[in-house]
């Protein structure tokens, strides 16, 4: 086995700062911040993309694709897609799938996306995203974003079809909730967002 570099060290180094700062039960909370958005563990397919890249040409969406969330936004009344939050660990690099050669050239930002059906271990995206995971609206910590020294990622997904009208209910509230609440300390505020998440007996069949 070959020694780690000294990137490689301070990136380990990095991590286990960050494991030391979050509850222990921070995965549990990304699961159950996912699932406010209709996330399913062994269905739900992450996608990763560079900050300030995010739909940029390249060109965003092919026309297709473009065209295909259109329908489906006016079929819905909204969008289906979301951002759900973001991560300055570059490690998510190497344990995302690579898109397709056409979905970069369209998308330079697309990095690649985490699903459990091609993960090597078979583990759903919420076991895999880094542990600097921070909900849309909640302030990334200074700190965090100084010790990775990256753009960032961000991190979406689509909700299901019966949740696109409502989803914005629960973005208002994660702005109202989300400005003052610490992403290191444990996510009260996932108690009260609950009134506007998902709810699994609405559930339809997503295009």
């Amino acid at each position: 086995m070959e020694p780690a570099s000294g990137a490689q060290r301070a990136l380990a180094e990095a991590e286990h700062a960050v494991s030391s700062e979050v509850p222990p039960s921070r995965r549990q909370e990304i699961l159950e911040y996912l699932k406010l958005f209709g996330y399913k563990p062994d269905r739900t397919i992450i996608q990763v993309h560079i900050t300030g890249f995010f739909n940029k040409k390249g060109g965003g969406a092919p026309p297709r694709e473009a065209a295909k969330r259109e329908a489906a936004a006016k079929r819905y009344g909204g969008t289906t897609f979301v951002v759900v939050g973001r991560t300055h660990d570059p490690a998510i690099m190497e344990q995302v799938i690579k898109p397709r050669k056409s979905a970069r050239e369209a998308s330079p930002g697309y990095v690649g996306y985490l699903w459990q059906n091609r993960d090597r271990q078979l583990r759903p995206p919420h076991e895999v995203i880094p542990l600097d995971f921070t909900p849309v609206h909640v302030p990334y910590p200074k700190d965090w974003k100084d010790v990775f020294a990256t753009k960032g990622f961000l991190l979406a997904m689509h909700v299901p079809s019966s949740f696109a009208k409502e989803k914005s209910g629960l973005a208002r509230a994660l702005y109202r909730l989300g400005k003052g609440a610490d992403a290191k300390g444990p996510w009260t505020f996932l108690k009260e967002l609950k009134n506007f998440g998902y709810k699994p007996q609405q559930q339809q069949q997503q295009e």
